[in-house]
């Protein structure tokens, strides 16, 4: 075979350096520097396409963003329980298992190849640490409490927008909650604190059910509605976000709210609590008067946001009648889970838990 001419070896040599440089563009052009919520700086692809979500409230964040598709591997823990992002997004339990609930295993998180990994509750030491394990960029997101640090978890799914092409996304979300807060304020605003009546929240699940004397004293759907809550006295050194807020049996009975809210995951427990014969029971003028009602629980893995919203509208309903007259507590239910999960679970989700209900004293 004769050799080529040598202006078209010079051709082929100037086409192949074009060509080295216009890969090492591009390739340049394909990575971006985010900071993540731990404040580590990180050069990332631009163009992701395959995640693993890590701890508490990681995979919920990602299915907030419309972006479950992503999602290359779950937590065990995720197949278990009824989280409503899973019983919205049924084929994530198709999903290979990357180990243990809080952090996985880092073997088999690298085998499933994920481009980035997002996880909340974490340190930098633990980020930095499991990101040089996998060779995987790990991204710190934070999922915060709701009417606390609504900024700080806004900040988060801005993030995760940013880094996932959910920009726009992460804006209608963020704005449904706020005008969503906003509009539970000011209908609650106009009513004089004189004619509010008292409210506990009981049976609140830390880590598994709960009775009716584990409660919160900074309730959010009690913030949101402005309610009178007669635990938000509670000294803030008895007050765990981590290991939960308990009282004595004594000082409910001292209240004695005119309305008691449960948790609906403690129910079987609180109905314990507070059957016939019991002190409680004897007590409480709620129980006597029949205004007991089921909330949502929240507290699954970390917070869902989804829920403590539909609290807040049934609590402002029932609190609020006149000021929440035109609001449909099913409808809006259904438009909460349909903004947040993408998908209209209500339904089941509502005929596992059986929240948002009057209860009397005949089913105790």
């Amino acid at each position: 075979m004769k050799s080529l001419p040598i202006y078209l070896s010079l051709i082929v040599i100037l086409l192949f350096t074009w060509g080295c440089k216009h890969t090492s563009k591009k390739e340049v052009k394909e990575k971006q520097v985010i900071t993540d919520m731990l404040g580590r700086k990180l050069s990332i692809p631009k163009d992701i396409k395959r995640v693993i979500c890590l701890r508490a409230g990681a995979l919920r964040m990602l299915v907030y963003l419309d972006a479950s598709k992503y999602a290359v591997g779950i937590e065990e823990g995720e197949v278990r329980g009824n989280r409503p992002y899973i019983m919205a997004h049924p084929e994530l339990l198709q999903l290979p298992i990357i180990g243990p609930s809080m952090g996985g295993d880092a073997e088999l998180i690298a085998e499933a190849s994920p481009e980035l990994i997002f996880v909340t509750y974490s340190t930098v030491s633990d980020a930095d640490a499991l990101q040089k394990q996998t060779g995987i960029p790990v991204v710190a997101i934070t999922c915060p409490e709701f009417d606390q640090q609504p900024d700080t978890l806004f900040a988060s799914l801005l993030l995760m927008g940013q880094i996932l092409g959910k920009t726009a996304r992460a804006d209608s979300l963020i704005s449904y909650m706020q005008q969503s807060i906003d509009a539970l304020k000011a209908r609650s605003s106009g009513v004089n604190n004189t004619n509010k009546p008292s409210v506990f929240v009981g049976g609140i699940s830390y880590s598994g059910a709960r009775g009716i004397l584990s409660t919160q004293a900074a309730y959010p759907p009690f913030v949101f509605t402005q309610a009178n809550n007669v635990a938000a006295s509670i000294n803030k050194k008895a007050i765990s976000h981590i290991k939960g807020t308990y009282i004595d049996k004594e000082q409910l009975m001292l209240w004695n709210p005119d309305l008691l809210f449960i948790d609906v995951s403690g129910w079987q427990l609180v109905q314990q609590d507070i059957r016939p014969s019991t002190p409680l029971f004897a007590s409480l003028d709620a129980v006597k008067n029949n205004r007991i009602y089921t909330l949502f629980p929240y507290n699954n893995y970390a917070i869902s946001y989804e829920m403590v919203l539909a609290n807040a509208w049934f609590v402002g309903k029932v609190l609020y009648p006149q000021q929440f007259a035109d609001i449909t507590i099913c409808e809006k239910i259904n438009e909460i889970m349909q903004c947040f999960l993408g998908n209209n679970a209500s339904v089941s989700i509502w005929q596992q838990t059986g929240a948002c209900k009057q209860l009397s004293t005949d089913s105790l």
